[in-house]
């Protein structure tokens, strides 16, 4: 092969070289490009949504504001004292003082009736197994959550004496029943996904049964009166 063709066929190569590595940037190019336009939309999509619940909730306060103008100046009582009565229903729900039926799931956690040697407490269900699922049933959802018939509220202490578990101070024994309302499908899925709460405890054989309900009930809580609602009705008779 002479100087000549050793040349052309240099110059080829470099000449399709040129033509990869432009190919290549182009399409780099258009996919940065594409991954920003995405992320962009993203963005635009989240700041709408963020938008239009601050306007949905600027709203709602002009609202409140002026149920409680009106209660001031005795303007449109009865309608007043109506939504008042609502929001200390709404409150009273909120706060758990109030029982709930919904659908969602009843998870049973028992102790392992197959106990392999070793420490016989890490066979049987503890606080925090407890408080895990609990809060695997918040993060997805959960409106209402009772433990063997306690009510789950803010203040509410679940914490373990050797083998004793002790809910809002009551002492409660295995099985445990929780109940939960919500989505049960979600609820259920936030158990058992791979590395969660249910295979976590599986070494240690602690039974965990999860089933879908279409009616939940989770009791109201009792131990302690978070707040008295005034008798609206009475202060209007007296």
């Amino acid at each position: 092969m002479g100087k000549n063709q050793h040349f052309v066929a240099l110059t080829l190569i470099c000449v399709l070289l040129g033509v990869i590595i432009g190919v290549q940037y182009n399409t780099v190019k258009k996919q940065n490009s594409l991954t920003e336009n995405q992320r962009l939309t993203e963005l635009t999509a989240t700041l709408k949504k963020v938008q239009e619940e601050n306007k949905a909730l600027e709203n709602r306060l002009e609202e409140k504001e002026k149920i409680m103008k009106d209660y001031e100046n005795g303007l449109n009582y009865g309608a007043t004292l109506t939504n008042l009565q609502s929001e200390i229903e709404q409150l009273r729900a909120f706060s758990g003082l109030t029982e709930m039926l919904g659908p969602g799931v009843i998870v049973i956690m028992n102790d392992s009736s197959t106990k392999k040697g070793g420490d016989s407490n890490a066979y049987l269900v503890h606080a925090e197994d407890i408080l895990s699922v609990i809060n695997e049933l918040n993060v997805a959802g959960a409106q209402a959550v009772s433990i063997n018939g306690q009510r789950i509220v803010a203040t509410s202490s679940v914490t373990c004496a050797g083998s004793i578990v002790m809910v809002n101070g009551e002492r409660v024994a295995a099985p445990f029943e929780i109940a939960a309302i919500g989505d049960g499908d979600i609820l259920q899925s936030a158990l058992k996904f791979p590395g969660g709460v249910v295979d976590n405890l599986a070494p240690w054989g602690i039974e965990i049964t999860i089933r879908k309900e279409a009616n939940v009930v989770v009791p109201p809580y009792t131990q302690t009166v978070l707040f008295k609602a005034p008798d609206l009705e009475q202060e209007v008779v007296g």
